[in-house]
Formats: structure tokens, sequence, C-alpha cells
């Protein structure tokens, strides 16, 4: 068995089935998508011989009969498309991301995506309520450490703090479960400036595999060109020793695949209206929450002074 090790979202089981497809055992006539345009209505008619799943990203263990590996590798310049269909497809999940601010905390909840939760807690609130109350705190006035805390001091602290302060007092909890939309920009622009640091390319950096394990890296971005895609395909049959030639039909499904990507020219746009700021352009376009924390992270890393 070939396992296929991927990130949520990265269309580890479109490329399930396309192998699968090569060794014989998909009904042509049938399609793996559902109605979120994901490949998650697969159906073989003889064991698979290719297996996905989020193999080094939660806990889930290879196969005993595992022989080898195929992993879906992400580059700096996939963030933008996978960030995007990762929160749309992941789990089913169907979360759009021009949305996310509301009910984050549950959205977020999940075993895909509990580890950007944690990264977005950790970095805008963990500590946040208790070090801006502190810097406006007078000594007489007792400590607060949550919401919970605030809300218990006497209504003249709350009032000075709110009114005189301006104090912003924020959580992340199930309890309060909405994240603002400028946090939320924010945190993935930070992602888009450093992307060495982004979680996705951290969570690939720590992949182990045993020494053994013949490794095939197939690149997120080639899902997105059909040229490129079939390449790659038929590379993978010739790296697993599958005869295949019936080849029009894996770029017929590949053409299904693209008809059911929204943001396969996500970063195409985004990038065309970072060039037009630049030149003094002003443009009006519709862009999702990332894709403007795309766009501005774009803009200061181009030292440009204007904000999408």
């Amino acid at each position: 068995m070939i396992a296929i090790d991927f990130q949520g979202g990265s269309h580890g089981n479109f490329l399930e089935f396309v192998c699968n497809k090569m060794i014989g055992i998909t009904a042509d006539k049938t399609l793996p998508f559902n109605s979120n345009g994901a490949a998650h209505s697969k159906s073989y008619t003889g064991k698979k011989y290719f297996e996905c799943n989020h193999y080094s990203f939660t806990p889930v263990a290879f196969p005993l009969e595992t022989e080898a590996v195929i992993l879906i590798k992400i580059q700096d310049q996939d963030l933008l498309p996978l960030s995007q269909i990762s929160l749309l497809r992941a789990g089913d999940l169907g979360i759009d991301n021009d949305c996310l601010e509301i009910d984050t905390y549950h959205k977020l909840n999940t075993i895909n995506y509990r580890w950007v939760l944690d990264e977005l807690i950790d970095a805008f609130f963990t500590g946040q309520i208790t070090k801006s109350y502190d810097a406006v705190k007078d000594p007489s006035w007792p400590a607060v450490h949550s919401l919970k805390d605030f809300a218990n001091l006497p209504e003249v602290i709350q009032a000075e703090c709110k009114h005189i302060h301006n104090l912003e007092l924020m959580e992340l909890t199930e309890e309060q479960p909405h994240c603002p939309r400028h946090i939320l920009q924010e945190f993935f622009q930070l992602g888009f400036e450093n992307p060495d640091q982004q979680g996705f390319i951290k969570r690939q950096k720590q992949i182990q595999y045993p020494q053994h394990w013949p490794r095939f890296e197939f690149y997120f971005s080639n899902f997105y060109n059909q040229q490129k895609f079939m390449d790659n395909i038929q590379a993978i049959a010739s790296w697993a020793n599958i005869s295949y030639n019936d080849w029009h039909k894996i770029e017929n499904l590949h053409q299904e695949f693209l008809a059911r990507q929204p943001y396969k020219h996500s970063k195409i746009q985004c990038d065309k209206i970072v060039e037009d700021l630049c030149n003094g352009i002003n443009i009006q376009t519709k862009l999702t929450m990332i894709e403007e924390a795309y766009v501005n992270a774009q803009l200061k890393i181009r030292g440009h002074e204007c904000r999408y």
C-alpha cells in the first residue's frame, strides 16, 4: 500500500481517487465529489492500493502494510489558496473565511483546525486582559485575569476602564466565541509576511518518515495547472510501476476537479491587485478576509504605505 500524507484541505482525497483510478478500481462514470466540491464521496470496486490520511498531522497511524509514501507538499506560494480551501473543505466544515469572525472558537475547535485556534489564542488572547488592565490599574484595584473577574469589579472601576482608558478586553473561549475581524486579518497577514512561521509550513517541517520508504513529493500547486498535474500523475505511475495509458479520462476528471475550486485564481487576482496598488491604480474588488490579509502582507513586504 502507498500512503498519501496530506494536510486538511490540500486535496489528498482527490489524489487518492486519481491514483486508484490508474489501478482500475474506480467505476468510469463515478465522480468522487460531494455537494461541497470535496472529493470525499469516493467509491471503489476493489481494495485500495493508495490510501490517504493526515498521517503526520493527526493521531492516525500509518497502516502496517505501508510500502511508500506520497507527500502533498506545501510551498510559500500555496498559502493563500490553501488557507481558504482548507477552511471550506477540511472535514466538510464549509467554513467561509469571510465570515470567520462569527463563532470563531467553535469553527476552529476541530481536529483539523485546533492548531490554528491555539496559535490564534496564544498570539492575541493569552494574557491580554491582564496586560491591558494592569497598564491602567490603580494600585488599590483588585487583580483581574479574565472577563469574569472584570465583570465582578465595582462599577466605578469598570466605567473608568471603559470610558476613560478605552480599555479593550478580549477573550476567545467557548463562552466568548467571536474574534474581531481585524485580529483575524492580522493573524493571517503575519503568516503571509513570515511563511516559515506559518502553521502549514511549520507542521510540514516536522514530518519524518522511515528512511527505507520510497517517497514522492507532489506539490500542491500542481493541482491547479492541468499540464503539471498530468505530468506528475504520469510520474507517479512510473514511480509506482503502474501501467496506465487512458490519460484522457484523468484529464476529464481533473477538469471536473478544477470546476469545483473557488479559490484557484485567488493568488493571481491578488498579485494583480498588489501590482496595481503599487503603481497608483485604485482598485475596487471584493476580497475575502484572507485575501485582504494577503494583499496587505505583500504591500508591507514591498514597503508600500497603503493598505487594501
